[in-house]
């Protein structure tokens, strides 16, 4: 009979396993052995000439208990040329779960070396291994007023500001969540941390290897967003977020599909984007094995579901329970976003942000974390942090449009408002619009806004149309490239009734929950915040500084479905950033909000 000789491939060489082995194996090995495998394969990564020269500033936390958390971490520090003194070797357990005096142990001593070696100011990302504890209990996990946590949400927080909310209940509201500048420890407190696991060893490295800055995706890589319209109706949150991503990739020239049916996507190809409900989807069972879509994956590629627990586990075999992004890895993908409790759906990545920073060269942890509420909670990211994508036929579309609205202000008046998250060489902007009974769109005098030429920052735009006869109306933009090139958005539509604004008492029932971006903004001295309420409900409205310690409230009480909107002052606050959060029963959402002093 013929003998079949496996090979498992490391970073460029390939090591001989016995005749009919497979990729466990290695784990199996000899201590010597696997140590000598990774040696080599350190020495040969070493000669290549295509380091990453960005990795300077980031810290690789490996357990001296665990040969795999050691092969993982001498093989990532290889591939990326990362400096002998920022990798952190910890003597703890190599349980996922632990207990709240070995994590107190373990932030200890990654804190003394951080300090004894200079590198609390200088590391930005720090990344845990397989074989570091992932989760602590400390004794309640169920409730958003808990104390257990992911070892990384914890991690984040240490040797800055944050300290103080490690072990205590709840998550904290995160400085850099919405944010639209690159990340740095210095400007937000925090640091970024991701974790690299998998089921084994050979996920991790494949993970590592199809990751890294500048990662080119291929020309039919595309973004699979699956909606289950069970879940609520068409506007519940989760799934409008996926709308809204579709809308802010397709705005960028990405293959992106939606699917707003029961069918659970499965096996599909070349996949740069994923996110889903996984096993949570109410169709899931009819097409997959416990919500695996079993795609595969471009390099880079980037996932997040919308699972609890997700992240509970990452060592075969796995205790019965929902869909685990540790399946996601395995598939092929270089990052996905879980949680090790069960962190409550505010919990989430906003997909909008995440894949809209992703697309726009933001890295793979500053596209989690700008799209992520919460510190010290349960959240858990795996992959490498300096992941960044880069599309074939070059950067997306000049203009990155994330917003954009008609509201009828009454009196024969419409504010038109859009945000862009990103601009590249844009010349400006008009407003067009045409009356829906009859005629064709025509530029508005006066309207013309100049755009921010080339910027990676969120820029807030507005402006306001008065004088218009009652009627329904069509509005779009016309963005000019500083070339001459013209892009047209997509129009939004708006009604203005005779003696009677579209807000207000008496104004028809909107057909969505809705927090609107304050105008003026910035502000000073007080601004106006617009909200829509498709249904009675009560409201909470409340002001939050960037340390998450709520400032104002502005609505607490039961209120009607309609239009509503209240004045901010900020009467007391001192010049900076803040966030606005509405909560109407499951309804919630976060802008943010300048006051210029």
């Amino acid at each position: 009979m013929a003998r079949v000789l496996n090979i498992v491939r490391f970073g460029g060489f390939g090591l001989l396993l016995s005749p009919g082995t497979h990729d466990e194996t290695l784990y199996r090995m000899n201590t010597w052995l696997r140590l000598l495998a990774y040696s080599v394969a350190a020495t040969l990564l070493a000669s290549r000439s295509v380091f990453a020269s960005g990795y300077q500033d980031v810290a690789v936390v490996v357990n001296t208990n665990s040969q795999v958390s050691l092969a993982i971490g001498s093989y990532y520090q290889s591939a990326h040329g990362i400096p002998e003194i920022n990798i952190i070797r910890v003597n703890t357990t190599t349980d996922e779960t632990i207990d709240d005096a070995v994590f107190a142990s373990l932030r200890s001593q990654i804190e003394c070396h951080l300090r004894d070696n200079n590198l609390a100011d200088s590391i930005n990302y720090i990344v845990t291994t397989k074989g570091v504890p992932l989760r602590i209990d400390r004794g309640d996990v169920t409730g958003l007023g808990c104390t257990s946590a992911s070892v990384e949400s914890e991690l984040m927080c240490v040797l800055g500001p944050y300290s103080g909310h490690i072990g205590q209940g709840g998550g904290v509201l995160s400085p850099y969540f919405g944010k639209t500048e690159h990340f740095s420890h210095m400007a937000f407190g925090i640091y970024l941390v991701t974790r690299l696991d998998g089921y084994s060893l050979r996920d991790v490295t494949q993970l590592i290897d199809k990751s890294g800055p500048g990662v080119h995706l291929g020309p039919a890589s595309s973004f699979i967003l699956d909606r289950d319209p069970l879940w609520g109706d068409p506007d519940d949150r989760l799934n409008s977020n996926l709308t809204k991503a579709r809308d802010i990739l397709v705005g960028s020239g990405a293959r992106t599909i939606l699917n707003t049916d029961t069918v659970f996507l499965t096996q599909e190809p070349d996949i740069a984007g994923y996110a889903s409900w996984g096993s949570n989807d109410h169709h899931a069972s009819r097409y997959s094995n416990n919500g695996s879509p079993h795609n595969t994956w471009a390099h880079g590629a980037i996932a997040e579901t919308y699972v609890s627990t997700s992240a509970r586990s990452f060592i075969v075999p796995v205790a019965p329970g929902q869909s685990l992004i540790a399946d996601l890895i395995q598939e092929g993908a270089s990052g996905a976003k879980g949680y090790v409790f069960e962190p409550y759906s505010s919990a989430m990545a906003d997909v909008s942000i995440l894949f809209g920073r992703y697309i726009s060269g933001y890295n793979l942890a500053e596209s989690y974390f700008s799209a992520s509420q919460y510190l010290s909670w349960m959240d858990v990211v795996v992959g490498d942090p300096k992941t960044s994508i880069v599309f074939p036929d070059g950067p997306p579309l000049p203009v990155q449009l994330s917003s954009f609205e008609a509201l009828s202000l009454g009196e024969g008046s419409v504010r038109v408002a859009w945000t862009t998250l990103s601009e590249i060489n844009s010349y400006g902007f008009t407003v067009e619009r045409h009356a829906l009974a009859a005629g064709t769109f025509s530029t508005l005098p006066s309207s013309f806004t100049h755009g921010a030429g080339t910027s990676l920052s969120t820029h807030e735009y507005s402006w306001i149309d008065t004088g218009i006869p009652p009627g329904s109306y069509a509005y779009r933009l016309s963005q000019t490239d500083l070339d001459g090139t013209v892009h047209l958005s997509e129009a939004r539509d708006v009604t203005l009734l005779q003696n009677q604004p579209e807000r207000g008492e008496g104004s028809p029932v909107p057909g969505t929950f809705c927090l609107y971006q304050n105008y003026p903004n910035p502000f000073n001295p007080s601004t106006t915040i617009r909200y829509t309420l498709r249904a009675q409900a009560h409201v909470t409205l409340s002001v939050f500084n960037t340390l998450g310690q709520q400032v104002a409230v502005l609505q607490n009480s039961e209120q009607d479905a309609g239009y509503h909107e209240v004045k901010f002052g900020g009467s007391g606050l001192a010049s900076g950033v803040y966030f606005y959060r509405i909560r109407a029963g499951d309804f919630i959402q976060t802008k943010r909000l300048s006051l210029l002093r």
